[in-house]
Formats: C-alpha cells, sequence, structure tokens
C-alpha cells in the first residue's frame, strides 16, 4: 500500500522565532507498507532543483531521495520510486509471483512509461475510488496520525533545546526517530485488518457504511 506525507519546513535563506511568519515550504515522504506489517525504506522528495548534502547529515541509511520544483510528487519521481524502491524491495520475496501495488493519489501520476513498467515487470497496479482513503487506506487508518503526532513531538523537542525554526537540514534527524515510532508492525497490521483488505473482508468496511434509501 502506497501512501505519502508532507510536512512544513523552513525554506533555506530564512531565519526566525516560531510563530514569527518564517516563510515554509513542504518536504513530501512517499511512504509504502506492506501486508506482512513491513514498511518499505522512504523516499523523500525536497522542494529544490538539486540536492544538499547537508540536508541528509542525519544517518538514514536504505532511504532514497529525489527533488521536485514544490517538494510534491510527480509522474516522473512516481517512476523513480518504482524502479529505486519497489520493485528493489519486493522482487525477491515475490519470488516471480505477481506484486500487487495499491495507491490512491499515485493514480494521477500514472504515465504510459509507469503502466508499460508494471506491465514488464509483473506488478500489478491497483487503484482505490477516489475519497475513500479514509475507509481503504491503511497508511491513513493507522499510520500517518501516529507518524504526524510523533514527528510533532520531536520537534517541540528540537524548540526546547533551542531551535526555533526547523529547516531542511532537520527533517531526516527529526522524521527518523518519528518514523521507527509509527511505523511498527502493529500498526501496519491494524491498518490493514481495518481496511478490510488483508486479511480481505469487506465487511470491516461495508458494515460501517451508510446504505442507501
Amino acid at each position: 500500500m502506497l501512501g505519502s506525507v508532507k510536512v512544513l519546513v523552513g525554506r533555506d535563506d530564512v531565519r526566525g522565532h516560531r510563530g514569527a511568519g518564517v516563510k515554509r515550504t513542504i518536504v513530501t515522504a512517499i511512504e509504502c507498507i506492506s501486508a506482512d506489517g513491513r514498511p518499505l525504506p522512504p523516499l523523500i522528495i525536497w522542494p529544490a532543483s538539486t540536492h544538499r548534502s547537508n540536508w541528509t547529515t542525519h544517518s538514514t541509511p536504505g532511504w532514497h531521495y529525489g527533488v521536485s520544483e514544490n517538494g510534491y510528487n510527480d509522474s516522473r519521481i512516481s517512476l523513480e520510486w518504482l524502479k529505486r524502491v519497489f520493485d528493489v524491495e519486493t522482487r525477491v520475496r515475490a519470488n516471480g509471483k505477481p506484486r500487487v501495488l495499491i495507491c490512491d493519489g499515485f493514480g494521477t501520476h500514472e504515465t504510459l512509461e509507469i503502466l508499460e513498467f508494471c506491465f514488464e515487470n509483473n506488478i500489478v497496479l491497483c487503484r482505490l475510488p477516489s475519497h475513500t482513503s479514509h475507509k481503504l487506506q491503511p497508511c491513513d487508518v493507522s499510520v500517518f496520525a501516529p507518524l504526524k503526532t510523533a514527528y510533532r513531538d520531536q520537534v517541540e523537542r528540537l524548540n526546547r533545546g533551542g531551535i526555533n525554526t526547523i529547516g531542511k537540514e532537520h527533517f531526516t534527524y527529526l522524521y527518523a526517530p518519528a518514523r521507527e515510532r509509527a511505523l511498527t508492525k502493529r500498526n501496519i497490521l491494524a491498518g490493514w485488518a481495518a481496511t478490510g483488505l488483508f486479511p480481505f473482508n469487506p465487511e470491516r468496511v461495508l458494515r460501517n457504511t451508510p446504505k442507501p434509501p
């Protein structure tokens, strides 16, 4: 299951106090969780034209990085993620069997190149219906809320240490422990079960869905 979480950080050229009109920008983390409770390494998207080494001074083994003008995902990065992260991390475990990738917003970046890559590599791309992620997206149901809470806790800890402006150079330092705290096997499996996707049980969702008159 594929999802992404967006975090506001201060721009490189701005320094100031928290709440004092500091300009901010978006950093996106593409996250993917498997039905066996395992998270794949994230791909972090910086809002920039090039990646700067001082943004990743905190050790993050296995993480991947990309850049886009606004820090959001796009078709180029989606294909890059498929090749560098999803294919590499799941190919051996699949042992030649089809791999199912369930996604929501990722579908907006589908291109012929992405579809061809999935077809050639035995990846079945499934899109969730619009406006259903709060019910059917395991990341939204049980992972991203504790992740955002854990990240806020890390930011507050840094603030208490006297750092009031959170920049790109702080992101991995803050996000790594927050991610470790939230993307646990327990949370991941709970999300899959609550959405009825695995173990497959549509009634988990349908019984709480209003019936038409």
